[in-house]
């Protein structure tokens, strides 16, 4: 059973690809990820908050467009701290703070040209985030879960091989942790 799945996996993506290489313009699936640099606040009754910290944010989607300019995205979101976390981690009581989660969103698009393009995103993300507390001397790790709302706004320009760069900034509103980050990305048709 594993053997036919892991035979048949690869040759599928292979024939979706490669059905949809000639008329990639026409395709309604899309693929993707972001690369970010941005910052976090984080709040916890029970251990106290890191209120200025930054992370870098890694996100990657598969979006399906329902018409040209409307479409629905599902994804993974992570990050962790960035080069000032080490200073934040001083004098905050939540250290080493890394978050991983899934997001889905509503996508719409606002075209300025033949190649360039507004968008937004909006929706919902949950996330697992994790960190240590240092308590009475002792440092405790501490994992929970987190949901709220997800939007991202950008730019994007689409080559003609369907191949399309883009930068956009995301805010992630939850009940303990706020995400801010400045992302650019990649994504294609397939």
């Amino acid at each position: 059973m594993i053997k036919s799945l892991s035979i048949s996996l690869p040759l599928l993506a292979s024939f979706l690809t490669f059905s949809q290489a000639a008329n990639a313009e026409d395709s309604s699936h899309y693929i993707g990820g972001t690369l970010g640099y941005g910052f976090h606040e984080f709040e916890t009754e029970k251990y106290g908050h890191a209120s200025f910290s930054d992370s870098v944010t890694f996100d990657l989607y598969y979006r399906h467009m329902v018409n040209d300019n409307f479409g629905i995205e599902v994804g993974g979101m992570s990050g962790s701290g960035g080069a000032f976390s080490i200073l934040s981690d001083v004098w905050s009581d939540v250290k080493g703070l890394s978050y991983r989660g899934l997001r889905t969103t509503a996508y719409a698009r606002l075209p300025l040209g033949i190649s360039n393009s507004l968008y937004a995103k909006a929706g919902t993300a949950y996330q697992w985030v994790d960190y240590n507390v240092r308590q009475d001397k002792e440092t405790v790790s501490v994992s929970e879960t987190d949901n709220g709302f997800y939007g991202a706004i950008g730019w994007e320009f689409r080559f003609r091989n369907g191949l399309a760069l883009n930068a956009e900034y995301q805010h992630v509103p939850m009940s303990n942790l706020t995400l801010r980050s400045y992302n650019f990305g990649i994504n294609y048709p397939f």
